[in-house]
């Protein structure tokens, strides 16, 4: 991936912090796209010691 098209999925990526999802955070206010897909990122990568067999870079990068 070169600069310019890194660049250009950060700043996708950004949006996803004004994106609202349907669900409330535990603090009672809609929780953003980009807060609940950095939780189950980092869920997954401190889970992956509990299922080695399973490849954590493929399920990071469907998320």
């Amino acid at each position: 991936m070169n600069t310019k098209e890194l660049l250009n999925v950060l700043h996708i990526a950004e949006k996803l912090k004004d994106t609202t999802r349907h669900s409330y955070t535990s603090g009672g206010r809609h929780e953003s796209v980009a807060e609940r897909t950095f939780r189950i990122a980092l869920m997954t990568y401190f889970m992956k010691d509990e299922f080695p067999k399973v490849n954590i870079d493929k399920v990071i990068d469907f998320l």
